[in-house]
């Protein structure tokens, strides 16, 4: 299901150290609107919708977000932050809590539209705490991607609600498809 490269989405640029940054962006992996609870809210959720595009949405989605993971650890890493934890800035660790639970596929994907805005915002705050144009760019793609995943479940709830045909869930693969392409 899963596809490892060795490279990654994004080039890794960093000018200087940043330790308080880095700390920073421990939020944005192992925070409430972090990337951990991203991958585990959508593993959730993936297993208890039926429509099978969605579902594979989902894996895309997780696919990516794991990416992200290993570009923020890569990230703090060469901002010479501290250990990379499933924690917060504050040191707090995450917490199953930090998922919406249920069974509701509409409610699902509502809360997976409303945790990828926070999770956009979250990110767009820390553009304005580094001067670093390397890392700008970073966390400036890792936003864009997050906009472009809650377009993707926002189509998918309205084709759900809808009943939309098999022809406007595949595109939505395909528009997620088409979306990498830019990057390779």
């Amino acid at each position: 299901m899963y596809n490892y490269r060795k490279r990654f989405f994004y080039p890794i640029h960093v000018e200087r150290p940043d330790p308080v940054f880095a700390k920073r962006l421990l939020e944005h992996y192992g925070g409430k609107e972090g990337e951990l609870t991203q991958i585990t809210q959508y593993l959730d959720h993936q297993s208890k919708i039926t429509n099978r595009f969605v579902r594979e949405l989902f894996g895309l989605i997780i696919a990516e977000e794991l990416a992200h993971l290993e570009i923020l650890s890569t990230l703090i890493h060469k901002l010479e932050g501290e250990s990379i934890q499933f924690a917060n800035k504050q040191g707090e660790p995450w917490k199953l809590n930090y998922i919406v639970q249920g069974t509701a596929p509409l409610n699902l994907l509502k809360a997976d539209i409303e945790l990828e805005i926070r999770s956009r915002g979250v990110y767009e705050k820390s553009l304005g705490m580094t001067k670093d144009p390397g890392v700008r760019k970073i966390i400036h793609f890792l936003a864009h991607r997050e906009g472009v995943h809650q377009n993707l479940f926002i189509r998918s709830r309205r084709y759900m609600a809808e009943g939309a045909s098999n022809d406007k869930y595949s595109q939505i693969i395909y528009d997620y498809k088409m979306s990498l392409q830019v990057l390779e």
